[in-house]
């Protein structure tokens, strides 16, 4: 992968296979995505109205505050106990519609599942594709959210891809506004933000983890390590099936 251009995953979210084995995104899901959009807006009162710097967004649900939160050594956001016995790596792209599938529809129940019961600690690894132009300001985004606490680098993380159509085809001129914005609705000091998304060591260190991912001939994104070893995605057709072989990895590690 490293020797050829970066594209992000494009799965089905229903159970129906395809004779090529390839992976296709169905307008259905990128509608679903944006009636569940809406959905959120209407809860939280956003979606209409403008700012200084964009349009607002639809806020997330809140997470829930029993799960432990904290930060590797090299810089990486994690879900779980840190001493877990088993970590799971994901790999992922703000821009990526499957990496925003999982995150906004999969994720939750797996979080609950292992998780909150101790079993696994999820790390999220910035992989953006060069294909996506947006997807390094976004990483950045969520990680100076994460300079005011681990709490914030998960809620812009949700606010990101909850609201990925909205973000993801503006111009990059416009795009920092918008990110600008979100971190106005969760409540972040914007001052602070503005200032860390201008430090440029924050793009090299997403940059370093884009480099890193590119190391491991990934196929695209969302792609998934359980303890150190990538899994095989090839013959999943959708979103839940990939869930679904790293339900399995995992379960064939318990004593």
């Amino acid at each position: 992968m490293s020797n050829q251009k970066s594209r992000g995953r494009a799965v089905n979210t229903t159970t129906k296979k395809s004779s090529s084995g390839i992976y296709y995104i169905v307008i259905a899901v990128v509608a679903l995505l944006g009636i569940g959009a809406v959905v959120y807006s209407q809860m939280s009162g956003g979606g209409s109205s403008t700012s200084a710097s964009g349009v607002e967004g639809a806020v997330p649900l809140p997470r829930d505050s029993s799960i432990p939160m904290g930060q590797t050594d090299d810089g990486r956001y994690y879900l779980g106990n840190a001493d877990a016995p088993i970590t799971l790596v994901e790999y992922a792209d703000f821009q990526c519609p499957g990496c925003a599938y999982y995150a906004t529809s999969v994720s939750s129940k797996f979080q609950r599942d292992y998780v909150l019961t101790g079993k696994v600690r999820v790390i999220y690894q910035d992989f953006p594709l060069s294909s996506h132009a947006n997807a390094i300001p976004a990483a950045v985004a969520a990680r100076c959210a994460g300079e005011q606490g681990m709490l914030s680098f998960w809620q812009m993380h949700d606010m990101i891809f909850l609201n990925q159509r909205q973000w993801s085809g503006l111009p990059k001129d416009k795009v920092a506004g918008q990110f600008l914005t979100y971190a106005k609705q969760i409540n972040l000091d914007t001052e602070a933000f503005s200032q860390c998304v201008a430090v440029p060591e924050v793009e090299r260190k997403v940059r370093e983890f884009q480099k890193d991912s590119l190391g491991l001939n990934l196929p695209g994104t969302p792609s998934f390590a359980v303890n150190g070893e990538v899994l095989d995605m090839s013959s999943a057709q959708t979103i839940e099936d990939m869930d679904v072989i790293v339900r399995n990895r995992i379960d064939s590690l318990q004593p």
